[in-house]
């Protein structure tokens, strides 16, 4: 993708992400797995490297721990090694290279496994704000197959919108409209980006999620500070439930970023993701709530706790994990404005928010984040999403002019915001 400076080119638009679902990796690791049971040829090629019976299950090692086990033509992704079946071990894998290359190319071709993995990928990729209840329930049980391949795509989709995000912000400054076709594309990857990320989410997945928070540099990342910067609240929901499967190795890191952070923002995505990792993680709830209280002293010796925004993020950050945060019900009026009470459709991704700033501090005196918390860890992956889709097949339900005020918000010259969620 060739860039010109912002503001030289304004017919610019990537290309838009459901439309190249062939080509990502996520379709083409789900298509292996599905051919394993669609294809006869490579079935049993794979079943006579197992020394399988006919009939009976065998099951395949895969990269990074995990076994795809195949038994009457279905197949089952696995984090634990299988018990009491035939297995293709990586070292059969290796010897028998080519021979697998060319059975799994030509199972490709003859099987519908290629287009049954795009069908299944592509409502993560818009152009809906999100795919519906039962469509992202139908990538789940591939989770453990797919999540290191969802997390980069995620990553990936970031660094777009960090490419796309000059264009917008130029004309934001400029004073002029926004063309609507790029504000829907960086709505759009905003979307998909926290819906890989939920695909991401298990719990099961901390060991390979903390091995890699281990060497990011956390001078400029954070498990959340990519969701969070766009400032919705739809989006700090997705970030709490992706920190929280980090876990433990992440605590560390947030500590350390918070240490060091001076901006407001920065301070409150740093307790954001300590909350969310004690509530995701509850045995690691106490320790969490020592280290927030040291880097209170630490901020108030500095100075910087005399600002009351912090002041108050650090209050409810640590009501929210001592278990003390009254005001963060499940029947709080925050909730209820936000549409996550009663009979929720919608799921967590109602309009309002899809819209609405996770750091304000609303009327009751606390920051949305934290009210949210709580609702956040007691509904399941599975219900983030609506029970249906969107109206709209062709664009994303929220309007192009409600788009630019939340881009605007987080990015361009914000107009004052108000202090409570009203509708």
């Amino acid at each position: 993708m060739s860039v010109t400076h912002p503001g030289n080119d304004r017919s610019f638009v990537a290309p838009k992400l459901d439309d190249r679902a062939a080509e990502t990796e996520i379709a083409r690791v789900l298509a292996v797995a599905l051919a394993m049971g669609a294809d006869d040829a490579l079935n049993e090629k794979l079943r006579g490297l197992a020394g399988a019976d006919l009939r009976s299950a065998f099951a395949v090692s895969q990269p990074d721990g995990i076994w795809l086990t195949v038994k009457d033509q279905r197949v089952a992704a696995e984090r634990d090694r299988p018990l009491n079946v035939a297995l293709v071990e990586a070292d059969a894998l290796r010897a028998n290279g080519p021979s697998i290359a060319r059975a799994l190319s030509d199972a490709l071709a003859r099987s519908t496994a290629l287009p049954d993995a795009i069908r299944l990928v592509r409502p993560l990729l818009g152009p809906r704000e999100a795919p519906s209840r039962r469509e992202f329930a139908a990538l789940l049980p591939w989770a453990p197959a797919l999540e290191q391949t969802a997390y980069k795509t995620a990553a990936s989709i970031a660094v777009t919108l960090d490419i796309l995000r000059p264009y917008i912000v130029a004309d934001l400054h400029a004073g002029v409209a926004v063309p609507p076709r790029l504000l829907r594309q960086y709505w759009q990857r905003m979307h998909s980006a926290a819906q890989f990320s939920l695909l991401a989410s298990d719990a099961a997945a901390a060991p390979w999620l903390g091995e890699m928070a281990r060497h990011f540099d956390w001078g400029n990342w954070t498990p959340t500070f990519t969701l969070l910067r766009e400032r919705t609240t739809w989006l700090a929901a997705c970030a709490a439930r992706s920190a929280a499967a980090f876990g433990e190795a992440a605590v560390q890191g947030y500590g350390g970023k918070l240490s060091q952070a001076r901006h407001p923002f920065k301070i409150f995505d740093g307790l954001f993701g300590l909350a969310a990792i004690a509530l995701g993680n509850p045995d690691l709830a106490p320790a969490i709530a020592v280290e927030i209280r040291l880097l209170r002293r630490l901020a108030e010796a500095s100075g910087s706790l005399s600002a009351p925004y912090v002041r108050q993020a650090y209050d409810d950050a640590l009501a929210t994990v001592d278990g003390t945060a009254a005001w963060a019900e499940h029947d709080a009026e925050e909730i209820e404005a936000l549409g996550w009470s009663g009979d929720r459709a919608a799921g967590l991704a109602t309009d309002v928010a899809l819209r609405t700033d996770p750091a304000i501090v609303t009327q009751s005196g606390h920051l949305l984040g934290f009210i949210i918390l709580p609702t956040v860890f007691a509904t399941p992956l599975t219900h983030f999403n609506p029970v249906r889709k969107t109206a709209s097949a062709s664009r994303p339900a929220t309007s192009a002019g409600v788009i630019s005020q939340v881009v605007r918000s987080a990015w361009g010259d914000p107009a004052p915001r108000p202090a409570r969620v009203l509708h």
